[in-house]
């Protein structure tokens, strides 16, 4: 008959190799770890996570398995305990990372707990480990994609909604909830046209209802309205809603989107009423021109008719007032041409031959002085222009930088691709260049940096490049003097 201590010797030899068996059979590592932190048993499923055969990290210190600065810590972490008994790790699920063979690391979750084996005065720690490397980097790649969701969503220009099919609100970005001053949860789970931006009007509330409906049903809707500020002003938005679709096709989400364009409305209607002011300011003008010009051409020909019966000095003196009477008549003819609204008649036109024709233009001047002219002309650039028009502008800028040059300065002339459907024309020079002070006013009516002039050429020129959808400035030449520098829309460049 088998003893009571036979018996016992039994069990353990039958626990042990259960256990054993249990260690075997674990998917998940699992470590036994002595009160010193020496490993005395591990789990078959070490080698595959950790890269460690089981023999191999019996009788090692745990702290293999661990990173900086824990590496160098851990025993003074157990000597704590050990002491005081205080422990941050000891029932709790605790990501970490874990070093495997070779250096590698892998983020693992952690549960440590503590055995208290019969006849035995210390205690044992049985350490659980799982790899969640893989939900941790989905985890990041979750956070970056919301990350760079939020960049895009919370951006500055646009105000921006995630809706539910049924016009649910979900989400407002940031933009417009700090511009409006209204809080997320005064409109997360609201209808969308019951939201406080449409408690001004109800048609406003039933025209954005509408919208919805219709996105909801697939369609892109698109209108300008009037939304509420959070000062109580009613201003203007360009708003749409569109439908967002799953994998499926089936419509998930709807997105408004709305663009203050308030001050855009305001300077279109400035510029509305600054045409309509111009057009009658031409209109009487022309009127003026007319009734001055009239006079001035019959007392032209009265001075010449009085001159053959005059002396020399009286004649002499008649043919400086003809000549301010000219210059008056000129000095008429160039305000009608800017007050007067321009009537363009534009076609497609090769840009440097435009602008070899202004050279020739002033070629007179140009030998006279015996300047250089270099010209730096791109093949192949269109511009659907008024040729005349812009010949104005051409040559008043050439014979401008002539007139600024003595003799042998250098003039340059360059045209070339500025970007998607753009040109850049180019015309500077090597003379004085033109004050600063004076630049930013340059293009105004009746400015002119020459003692002589009428100041309406560089007026003329802007009016010109702008009724051309262009761009006009001044600025310093690598030459040493002025710089001219116009954009124009390429032939190729779509036209709203």
């Amino acid at each position: 008959m088998p003893t009571i201590s036979g018996m016992n010797r039994f069990d353990d030899k039958t626990a042990s190799r259960r256990y054993r068996a249990l260690l075997k059979g674990m998917m998940d590592p699992v470590l036994t770890i002595g009160f010193y932190g020496i490993i005395q048993e591990a789990s078959d499923s070490v080698a595959q996570m950790f890269g460690y055969q089981p023999e191999e990290l019996i009788g090692e210190n745990i702290k293999v398995l661990m990173p900086e600065p824990h590496h160098s810590q851990h025993d003074s972490y157990l000597d704590r305990y050990r002491r005081t008994g205080d422990t941050r790790i000891l029932r709790k699920r605790r990501e970490f990372e874990v070093v495997r063979k070779g250096g590698t690391r892998i983020v693992c979750e952690l549960s440590v707990s503590r055995v208290d084996v019969p006849g035995q005065d210390e205690p044992i720690f049985i350490g659980n480990f799982r790899d969640v490397t893989d939900r941790k980097q989905a985890e990041l790649a979750l956070a970056e994609s919301e990350r760079r969701f939020r960049a895009v969503f919370d951006q500055e220009l646009q105000y921006v909604g995630l809706l539910k099919p049924d016009g649910t609100t979900i989400e407002i970005n940031q933009t417009a909830l700090e511009r409006t001053r209204v809080d997320r949860d005064d409109v997360v789970g609201l209808p969308f046209w019951e939201t406080p931006w449409w408690h001004h009007s109800a048609e406003a509330r039933a025209r954005v209802r509408l919208a919805v409906q219709a996105a909801s049903r697939g369609e892109v809707v698109r209108f300008e309205t009037d939304y509420l500020s959070d000062n109580g002003e009613l201003r203007s938005v360009d708003f749409s809603v569109k439908p967002l679709r799953d994998a499926e096709g089936e419509i998930s989400m709807l997105i408004p989107e709305g663009r203050d364009i308030t001050e855009l409305k305001r300077a279109q209607r400035a510029e509305t009423s600054m045409l309509k002011a111009l057009a009658s300011i031409g209109e009487s003008a022309a009127v003026l021109a007319h009734e001055i010009k009239n006079p001035i051409t019959a007392i032209n020909v009265a001075l010449r008719a009085v001159a053959d019966h005059l002396g020399e000095d009286q004649q002499q003196v008649l043919e400086e007032l003809a000549g301010r009477m000219s210059r008056l008549k000129y000095l008429l003819t160039r305000t009608l041409s800017f007050a007067r609204p321009l009537e363009l008649r534009k076609t497609e036109c090769d840009l440097p031959e435009l602008l070899q024709s202004a050279i020739d233009a002033s070629s007179a001047m140009i030998e006279e002085k015996r300047l250089e002219v270099c010209t730096e002309l791109e093949s192949e650039l269109s511009v659907h222009v008024d040729a005349d028009a812009l010949d104005e502008v051409f040559v008043n800028l050439v014979r401008n930088a002539a007139q600024a040059l003595s003799s042998k300065g250098r003039i340059r002339v360059s045209a070339k691709r500025a970007g998607p459907g753009q040109v850049s024309v180019a015309i500077e020079d090597d003379g004085p260049g033109i004050a600063e002070a004076m630049r930013t006013t340059l293009f105004q009516p009746f400015v002119t940096s020459k003692t002589a002039g009428t100041g309406l050429g560089l007026a003329i020129a802007r009016k010109i490049v702008v009724e051309h959808e262009g761009e006009i400035d001044v600025g310093v030449s690598d030459l040493g003097g002025a710089r001219f520098h116009i954009l124009l829309p390429s032939a190729q460049s779509p036209r709203l």
